[in-house]
């Protein structure tokens, strides 16, 4: 991004930080109205609905590319930080593309496995499991949640992230469908009251109906640093 030539470009780094500080920052930016008239500002990722509804399209393109006589039980395996290619991928089966459950990635950073798991949202395990893990980056996430545990550096960090914005958007479905009964008003409540929680301890309970509701259509698995690297890619990428 430092070399991009153009005039009105400017690359920012922010020390001592996360990629949940820098998405905050930008969040904070977009909810100032006034700010946000004057500048007219813009997101080109995933924050930005346009990038999702372009990732949609690639999961049709791929099941298209197949032969038809191996379109009947794919299974889309997403690397996932900000949750948007993966929820880009959950919009194309409720539209009608024939998959089966999306398979959520993730490293270390592992808050969305945590939470297929155990229907629990929060930043760091309340009960945790046995794994290898890796130093803990300067600065954490927004608000108290650096109280409650930090995002970790990885060898994979477009992933080192813990509050994904785009599952704020999966959470939003699963409220309409578990809680709200159709009601988009009151789905929206219910999501407010479950991130105000998240922001002010760290964590919340989403409980087994939603926990279950998600699991109809997603999968999850985490892998360490040591499962990841350096040798297994010495081995696929490194000729003899």
């Amino acid at each position: 991004m430092a070399t991009v030539p153009d005039a009105n470009v400017y690359t920012v780094a922010v020390e001592n930080s996360s990629f949940d500080d820098c998405q905050a920052i930008v969040k904070t930016l977009f909810s100032d109205a006034k700010f946000n008239k004057i500048h007219r500002l813009g997101a080109i990722n995933s924050i930005n609905w346009a990038r999702i509804l372009a990732q949609i399209v690639y999961y049709f393109s791929a099941y298209f590319q197949l032969p038809e006589s191996e379109r009947s039980d794919i299974r889309f395996t997403v690397p996932t930080g900000n949750f948007g290619d993966i929820l880009a991928g959950w919009y194309a089966k409720k539209l009608g593309l024939p998959m089966g459950n999306l398979v959520v990635a993730t490293n270390e950073n592992d808050i969305l496995e945590r939470f297929f798991r155990t229907g629990r949202y929060e930043a760091e395990d309340s009960v945790p499991q046995q794994a290898v893990e890796t130093a803990v980056v300067n600065g954490s996430s927004d608000g108290q949640q650096a109280q409650s545990g930090g995002v970790k550096s990885t060898h994979s960090p477009a992933m080192d992230i813990l509050l994904s914005s785009n599952f704020e958007r999966l959470l939003y479905h699963l409220a309409l469908e578990t809680s709200a009964g159709g009601d988009r008003t009151k789905a929206q409540e219910t999501l407010n009251g479950w991130m105000g929680e998240m922001k002010k301890s760290g964590r919340v309970d989403l409980g087994e109906d939603v926990k279950n509701a998600a699991a109809k259509d997603f999968w999850a698995e985490r892998v360490s640093d040591q499962q990841v690297g350096p040798l297994p890619f010495k081995e696929i990428w490194v000729p003899d």
